[in-house]
């Protein structure tokens, strides 16, 4: 505990504020490795922001916090947590409200942000995965993620999750899909059948994937008028909208085996590689919690949404 809080201190000497200076403390985690976790919450949801860090710090998981409010980023600074100030932390007179309906301009102006902050580290070179606050680590998702040579020990090309079929991937979603075990087998095919769920949402430093992240973005923040993203209340139903073909369902194709999806919208197919993060790896609430599926498939998630 002693060892912690000390390197909890240098870590929290160093936090100025910026994105740069919460990058640099979160770079001895990263092994080498140019993969970063990144979340977003404000002093309201502090529990749900310790839980977070205290997962992800006993994971070994690199990690920066976008602060949403200077209280946030205090409470984080002082728990040694890499962290910044996202620009809703320094604007005047914003606080992000508790509904979930996702349509107030309070929380989409949190979505513009913290999708903009996500194109942002993106562009830095640094593959990211976006992850909601309420997602519990469990263990390290960057060996995976990256496909290295630990991770092909475990996750090879003959195994049922093998990462070599994700590390094709320029960006990779998790799924809200009800059932792990049908996962295994289904693939690419299963999860597109299902709701794309951004709240754990890998995009590559490719140039395909950071396109992707800069028009998600944009898509979110600034949609055109009378465009398929006109009205749309969340970051999550945007992400959607731009992978699946309109007027048709599921409007992305995926083969069974696979884990990279096919037949794309009009807009990516032939220019974005769009995978799925394995659902009995990347767990909901259900799947874990009720099902306990992950006793019954005799796997190790990396992470769990609270979800269901």
């Amino acid at each position: 505990a002693s060892l912690y809080a000390s390197a909890g201190r240098r870590v929290s000497m160093g936090l100025d504020g910026t994105l740069e200076a919460a990058l640099d403390a979160a770079a001895p985690a990263m092994r080498g490795l140019r993969f970063v976790l990144l979340t977003f919450g404000n002093a309201a949801f502090s529990e749900l922001l310790r839980n977070f860090c205290a997962h992800a710090r006993r994971a070994g998981a690199a990690h920066v916090v976008g602060a949403v409010d200077v209280g946030a980023f205090e409470l984080l600074r002082e728990s040694g947590s890499p962290c910044y100030k996202t620009p809703l932390a320094l604007a005047t007179g914003y606080s992000l409200d508790g509904a979930n309906s996702h349509s107030s301009g309070s929380w989409k102006a949190f979505a513009a942000m913290r999708t903009g902050e996500v194109a942002r580290v993106v562009a830095t070179g640094l593959d990211v995965l976006h992850i909601d606050t309420d997602v519990v680590l469990l263990r390290d998702p960057a060996p995976f993620c990256m496909c290295t040579a630990a991770a092909r020990a475990e996750f090879g090309d003959a195994s049922r999750f093998p990462c070599s079929a994700l590390r094709a991937a320029d960006v990779a979603v998790s799924s809200d899909n009800m059932g792990p075990s049908r996962s295994v087998a289904g693939g690419a095919a299963y999860h597109g059948a299902g709701t794309f769920n951004s709240g754990i949402l890998l995009f590559r430093a490719t140039a395909a994937g950071r396109r992707f992240a800069a028009q998600w973005h944009r898509n979110v923040a600034s949609p055109e008028r009378g465009s398929r993203f006109w009205g749309k209340t969340s970051d999550q139903q945007v992400f959607n909208a731009m992978v699946r073909r309109e007027r048709q369902w599921p409007g992305v194709g995926g083969r069974r085996g696979e884990w990279i999806m096919r037949r794309l919208h009009e807009d990516w197919d032939g220019n974005l590689s769009l995978g799925a993060l394995p659902l009995p790896l990347f767990m909901n609430g259900h799947g874990y919690f009720v099902q306990a599926a992950h006793r019954s498939l005799q796997v190790s998630p990396f992470a769990v949404h609270a979800t269901y």
